[in-house]
């Protein structure tokens, strides 16, 4: 992906389920085919409408130049689920919002051991396709952020996924501006070297995107 081939960069938040909004969101941005989109992970989980997001994030990649990135919500799904070797922490899915995940496939009394049969393998291969990070000329993007300090080709997968503090409160020292979510902000987080953009959808405060280009914010409410 080439900066220059597209008018906008749009980052999205973290989604958590929250479909409504999703689609509100998309009603304010009016994709186009002059746009390319970086999705920021955390797609599922806390939100009621886990299923009919990765739905809508199906039909969308093949309409609209897209990157889907993994959240740390995906990999502990993954690691539940036993499909990615190297994904981690399944063991905390459920206490994490899981249980809404297994009641959008499923129905009230779906648990998360009924997940591996009730997720449609076109849904299962698209989380397992999701990207650790994605960069252009002058943008890194992961879900979690990065550990300062240490050059991208070295940042280490579990890092990328689950950082927090020592990424936000530090300088990162790198020659791109990291773009994160993963840690919900008041408000998107603008600054020289990262921008935040998880503004706790999944706690059913707000969803946003930003054009990276412009700085231009995107953003509705729960309601």
């Amino acid at each position: 992906m080439r900066e220059q081939d597209y008018k906008r960069l749009i980052t999205v938040g973290d989604i958590h389920g929250q479909f409504d909004m999703l689609q509100e969101l998309m009603g304010k941005i009016k994709p186009s085919q002059n746009d390319f989109f970086v999705f920021i992970g955390d797609y599922i989980d806390r939100g009621a409408k886990s299923r009919e997001v990765i739905d809508y994030l199906i039909d969308f990649s093949q309409k609209y130049n897209a990157v889907f990135l993994k959240g740390n919500h995906e990999d502990m799904l993954l690691d539940l689920l036993g499909l990615d070797e190297r994904a981690i922490n399944g063991a905390y899915y459920e206490r994490n919002g899981g249980e809404f995940t297994a009641r959008s496939y499923g129905n009230a009394d779906s648990t998360i051991e009924d997940l591996e049969k009730l997720i449609p393998e076109e849904h299962l291969q698209f989380i397992k396709n999701t990207k650790i990070f994605f960069e252009t000329e002058h943008y890194f993007f992961s879900h979690g952020g990065v550990m300062p300090g240490i050059p991208f080709a070295e940042q280490k997968r579990e890092v990328m996924l689950w950082i927090r503090y020592q990424f936000i409160h530090y300088p990162t020292g790198l020659d791109k501006i990291v773009v994160f979510g993963h840690s919900p902000q008041r408000k998107v987080l603008i600054e020289n070297d990262k921008i935040g953009i998880d503004t706790g959808a999944g706690y059913f405060n707000k969803l946003s995107a930003i054009d990276l280009f412009t700085k231009e914010i995107f953003q509705v409410s729960y309601r």
